[in-house]
C-alpha cells in the first residue's frame, strides 16, 4: 500500500449574474475609479497596493485588465476577474473566480466555494449559473520511482512528453500540452519545489500527518480544461465534486498509464502495481480541511526568518556593529523614518498585509 494525499489544487469557475449591468452599475463605477487610482500609483513607481474592502472581504485591485475582463481583484485566497459589461456571447460569464491552492488545502472545495459564492451573491446579485473552466487535481505520494525508463513505461492519449532536470536528476515529467484544450499532466518532485521556492512549507506538516516521506514526495497533477469537462457533462462545481473519482480514473486509466515494460508490445504490458494504487486515490475522497489556515501562515512566517537574519547580518557587517540590540534599535528608528517619509507607519503597513492575507481577527483592527 502506498501513502498518499489527494486534493483539488486549483479551480477556475465562471459565474453568471442576473441583470448584471443594471444591478452592478454602482459597483462597476467604484471598480473603475479604484483601478484608475491603482494605475496612477503604478506609474509613480510607488510600492503601493490599492486595497478595496467590500462586504467584509479585502482585495488588491490591479492596475491592469485582461482579455474579456476589465478588473482584477486578488488576495491570498481568491482572484476575481470582472467584466465591465455582460457579453453577448452566452457562454462568456461576467465573473471568473480562481480559488487558490492555500484555500483549497486549508478549507476543502466545499467550504472554499461556499465562502466566495455567498460573497458574490451578496455583492453582485442573484447567481444564475456557475461552470468550471479549469480544474487541477493532484495526488502527493512518496517513495515511488516515476522517472526510470520514462520514455518506455508510459502510454496513453497524450502526444507530447517533456523532461526537466535539476543537475543530472530528472525533477519533472510532463505529458500533453498546456496550450491544449484537453488535459495536461505533470509528475514532479514536490519536495524539491517546496525547498527551492520556500513557498507552501506547511506541506511538510501535512505529509508527516499522512505518513509520507517528506524528503521524497512527488506530485501527480492533472490540469483539466473545460472542453473535456463538457464532453462528460461536467459543468458546475457540484458536478465536479460529484465526479472527482470518475475524472481521476479517466486521467489515470485512459489518458496516462504507467506500465511495467515486460514486452516489446506496449498493449501486452501490465499496468505498474504502484500506478494501480494511484488510480484508486480518489475512490473515497472527501472534501475537508487538510491544514488550518492559521498553521499555513505560522509556518510560512517561520520560513521568512533565514532571509530576515541574512539581511540583518549583512546590514550589521556593513555598519561594523556586532551588538544585536544596538542593530535592532537602529533599524527600528530607520524603519520608522523611512515609513514616515512615505506618509505611513509600521502599523498601517502591517494592517494592509493583514487585510490581503485575511489574518485580522475580530477586535484586532484598530484602524477600521
Amino acid at each position: 500500500m502506498i501513502n498518499y494525499i489527494s486534493n483539488i489544487d486549483t479551480i477556475y469557475i465562471l459565474v453568471d449574474i442576473e441583470d448584471y449591468e443594471e444591478n452592478c452599475r454602482e459597483l462597476i463605477q467604484l471598480l473603475m475609479d479604484r483601478r484608475e487610482r491603482a494605475k496612477l500609483n503604478d506609474k509613480d513607481n510607488l510600492q503601493h497596493r490599492e486595497l478595496l474592502s467590500i462586504n467584509d472581504m479585502t482585495f488588491q485591485i490591479l492596475p491592469n485588465s485582461c482579455k474579456g475582463y476589465a478588473f482584477i481583484l486578488k488576495n491570498d485566497d481568491y482572484e476575481l476577474k470582472i467584466s465591465q459589461y455582460k457579453s453577448k456571447i452566452k457562454s462568456f460569464y461576467p465573473i471568473q473566480v480562481r480559488i487558490s491552492s492555500e484555500m483549497l488545502w486549508g478549507e476543502g472545495i466545499s467550504n472554499a466555494w461556499s465562502f466566495i459564492y455567498n460573497w458574490i451573491a451578496e455583492t453582485f446579485g442573484n447567481i444564475l449559473d456557475n461552470k468550471v473552466c479549469r480544474l487541477d487535481i493532484c495526488t502527493h505520494v512518496s517513495d515511488i520511482d516515476f522517472t526510470s525508463n520514462y520514455d518506455k513505461v508510459y502510454k496513453g492519449k497524450f502526444k507530447k512528453t517533456q523532461v526537466f532536470h535539476t543537475g543530472k536528476d530528472i525533477n519533472c515529467l510532463s505529458f500533453g500540452s498546456r496550450k491544449g484544450k484537453n488535459i495536461y499532466c505533470r509528475i514532479y518532485n514536490k519536495t524539491l519545489e517546496v525547498e527551492e521556492t520556500k513557498k507552501k512549507s506547511w506541506f511538510r506538516n501535512l505529509w508527516l500527518d499522512n505518513n509520507l516521506n517528506f524528503r521524497n514526495v512527488w506530485n501527480v497533477e492533472f490540469e483539466i480544461k473545460s472542453e473535456l469537462l463538457r464532453r462528460y457533462n461536467i459543468s458546475s462545481v457540484l458536478d465536479v465534486t460529484n465526479s472527482l473519482k470518475d475524472i481521476w480514473q479517466f486521467c489515470t486509466k485512459e489518458w496516462l498509464i504507467k506500465i511495467d515494460r515486460t514486452n516489446s508490445r506496449v498493449e501486452r504490458c501490465k499496468v505498474n502495481s504502484k500506478w494501480i494504487e494511484i488510480q484508486k486515490c480518489y475512490d473515497n475522497f472527501k472534501s475537508k480541511k487538510l491544514i488550518e489556515k492559521e498553521k499555513q501562515y505560522l509556518i510560512d512566517a517561520e520560513i521568512l526568518i533565514p532571509n530576515i537574519v541574512g539581511s540583518i547580518t549583512s546590514y550589521s557587517a556593513r555598519k561594523n556593529n556586532l551588538k544585536i540590540k544596538d542593530v535592532f534599535d537602529e533599524l527600528m528608528k530607520k524603519t520608522e523614518k523611512y515609513l514616515l517619509n512615505k506618509d505611513t507607519n509600521f502599523e498601517n503597513e502591517v494592517n494592509k498585509k493583514q487585510k490581503i492575507l485575511n489574518t485580522i481577527k475580530k477586535g484586532d483592527n484598530k484602524n477600521g
